[in-house]
């Protein structure tokens, strides 16, 4: 897909050292360490080379998964991409950021995150959209072609690269402020080029400490301790 190969086609190459497929995150380590959300499987679906990937170019397996519609490949071959690339940005919390900019503002949420009553005690309206696990209040995924472009401030979770749903989205948020967010986020400024404004992901600090939490079943908060969160910005609100 034409993102994401333009994308690979950026990055250095580096041999995989790793890889876990935990219940709740992917993680692969080569030049760096890598994250992606591990999305269930609808049916049964086979990864190639399961149990080869080690020693393996990072940058091919990227090539070989990120597209895929097997949503365990699309984890690693996200995950492969994200071991790539070098994360930089400014130190910042991006919830904290949202909640500051979202006085008066029509805000949509793409996934659930923590912290939505603070946000939406300030802002104008808080719409969440959820494909999967919904919660009361929530629109399915399909109510995005009609909230979305009505919006002020979109926040569209990084994992929508693993299910396949970003393009969609991006294009429903091109007048919106645009911001991607969660470990899953391809920090490339190639993005910035399909209109996003602000990429929300994080730098890994403890790569061996991360892998052993994800391997084990490890939400986000069992490894928030291994990484930094950071933000970069196209512009800013």
């Amino acid at each position: 897909m034409k993102l994401i190969d333009e994308i690979i086609e950026t990055l250095p190459d580096s041999l995989i050292e790793d890889v876990r497929v935990g219940a709740f995150w992917s993680a692969l380590k080569s030049k760096n360490c890598g994250l992606a959300l591990t999305y269930p499987e609808p049916y049964r679906m086979l990864v190639r080379n399961a149990g080869n990937l080690i020693g393996k170019s990072a940058k091919g397996i990227a090539s070989l998964f990120a597209n895929s519609w097997n949503p365990t490949e699309a984890a690693i071959g996200i995950a492969a991409i994200n071991s790539l690339i070098e994360p930089d940005g400014e130190y910042i919390n991006a919830l904290d950021y949202i909640k500051e900019k979202s006085i008066g503002k029509k805000v949509v949420f793409v996934g659930h995150f923590p912290r939505m009553d603070e946000i939406r005690s300030r802002a104008k309206s808080l719409t969440i959209i959820e494909k999967n696990k919904m919660q009361i209040g929530d629109y399915p995924d399909v109510a995005a072609e009609f909230i979305i472009p009505e919006s002020d401030i979109v926040v569209i979770t990084g994992s929508s690269f693993v299910n396949k749903s970003y393009k969609r989205l991006l294009e429903l948020s091109k007048n919106c402020f645009t911001i991607l967010i969660g470990p899953s986020t391809i920090m490339s400024d190639v993005i910035f080029d399909y209109g996003v404004d602000a990429l929300a992901g994080s730098k890994i600090l403890d790569c061996d400490g991360l892998l052993n939490t994800v391997s084990q079943g490890g939400h986000l908060r069992d490894f928030s301790k291994y990484l930094d969160y950071i933000m970069k910005f196209r512009r800013k609100l």
